[in-house]
């Protein structure tokens, strides 16, 4: 944990406030994954993370001195990932169970000082909450299923289950009925869009998770999340593949990357949903087809991109992890997983029983869909990829596209404003990279300033 000066630059690490305290919280701060959700407000700096025991571990800090307050863990939920907020109230997305595989909640801060973990929940929702933001008065939420966060997972929900799809859920008007969002609010959430008003295949459908939104100029956006070779991966499990022909066409069928979307006047007759980046069509397995024996069709998504193709012209771009508006434009950052394809590739041929050869075609799976497609043949570029729209009327512009200097920063995982500059947290669990006299970059997560008044 640590804390970086705005004014000096300087930044001074707080990790050890927390295992001095006492063994209460230096076991705690042992058994804590990784700190994942940050939240910041009347003086008091909350930082969380999921626990080893599908639990979560808060740390508490004075924002006024610096100083440690306290920790504590809340079994009853298994993940958090962001703070928000809205009217000068503090509320936080969690998910239920192991990585919010049973649901999940939204949490108002009711806390201070001397009692920093106090929480009430004002949503209850069959899906956790990825990412949260305030949007004409209200409270929108993207989803995540809660089945294996940044790995292969077999399991999720079962296929056409509409209720747990990933979606953008509402929230009652923070200014009805008492001031902001109260249990009372709990059951008064509704979901506005899910992922099967575009994803044609209910079992790609199924393993789809939503990622950054944000308000800007009037709308909503938003965008999609997939973990690498999830979807190929269950669909194989489900429709085990009879020889090596169907085998590939499933590999080449299942690959999705990021879709941007934006919508306005939800919960209305009149509410529209536009895609931005997307395809108008995409694969489709029928398992009925040629008697039994099952196959692939490209079928309409009902949507035609404004903008351009999935993945905003990269088809490894896989995760719309944060977005947030500075200066009057919008900032997308995504993560872009060509570095690490081969070893997954080799790691999903291994798990799922299937010969060598298929290791290849598994990397190379999202530029193979992508050719089948478009008949494009897209240049990977590692590291993670940062986007700007520069106003609500253009389309996305490309910041960086190559970790900034560092491929090996894979994903721009999340982003802090400071009036117009930009804090960029990025993922980059390369840490064995560790040789300066190599031809290779650092491994290690970086904090990048961006000065968005210099361009």
């Amino acid at each position: 944990m640590y804390q970086y000066d705005l004014h000096t630059g300087q930044s001074v690490e707080k990790t050890a406030l927390v295992k001095n305290a006492g063994p209460e919280h230096a076991n705690r701060l042992s058994s804590t994954a990784g700190i994942r959700a940050a939240g910041n407000h009347q003086g008091v700096v909350l930082l969380a993370g999921p626990a080893l025991a599908q639990s979560i571990n808060l740390f508490a800090f004075d924002a006024d001195t610096g100083a440690f307050i306290s920790s504590t863990t809340m079994p009853q939920y298994g993940n958090m990932r962001h703070f928000v907020v809205a009217d000068n109230v503090l509320y936080a997305g969690v998910g239920v169970g192991a990585n919010g595989s049973a649901g999940g909640h939204v949490l108002r801060w009711t806390g201070d000082k001397t009692n920093p973990f106090s929480f009430v929940e004002v949503a209850d929702l069959p899906a956790q909450a990825a990412d949260l933001t305030v949007h004409q008065g209200r409270i929108f939420i993207s989803t995540w299923i809660g089945t294996g966060d940044d790995g292969l997972a077999a399991d999720g929900p079962v296929a056409g289950a509409a209720d747990v799809l990933a979606g953008i859920w509402m929230s009652p008007r923070l200014a009805d009925g008492d001031p902001g969002l109260t249990p009372a609010d709990s059951a008064g959430w509704r979901k506005v869009w899910d992922v099967s008003e575009y994803e044609p295949d209910p079992t790609v459908a199924s393993t789809y998770a939503l990622g950054g939104l944000a308000s800007y100029g009037g709308q909503l956006y938003w965008g999609t999340m997939h973990v690498p070779l999830k979807a190929t991966y269950t669909h194989l499990l489900r429709y085990p593949p009879v020889d090596e022909e169907s085998s590939r066409a499933t590999i080449q069928n299942t690959q999705r990357s990021i879709s941007i979307f934006r919508g306005r006047n939800f919960g209305l007759d009149r509410q529209q949903v536009d895609l931005l980046y997307g395809a108008t069509e995409l694969p489709k397995y029928d398992p009925a087809a040629n008697g039994g024996a099952g196959a692939w069709a490209l079928v309409s998504t009902n949507n035609t991109p404004l903008y351009g193709s999935g993945g905003l012209g990269n088809p490894y771009n896989n995760y719309t992890w944060k977005m947030v508006v500075a200066g009057g434009r919008l900032f997308v950052g995504t993560m872009d997983w060509s570095y690490i394809s081969k070893d997954l590739g080799n790691q999903a041929a291994q798990q799922l029983g299937l010969p060598a050869s298929a290791a290849a075609t598994l990397s190379a799976a999202p530029v193979l869909a992508e050719q089948a497609r478009t008949r494009e043949n897209p240049p990977a570029t590692f590291g993670g990829d940062l986007f700007v729209f520069n106003s609500p009327w253009s389309p996305a512009e490309v910041v960086d596209n190559a970790g900034f200097g560092n491929y090996l920063n894979y994903g721009i995982r999340n982003i802090v404003t400071d009036g117009t500059d930009l804090y960029l947290g990025t993922a980059n669990p390369m840490n064995l990279r560790t040789d300066p006299n190599d031809d290779i970059p650092e491994g290690g997560w970086e904090l990048i300033q961006l000065r968005t008044r210099a361009w």
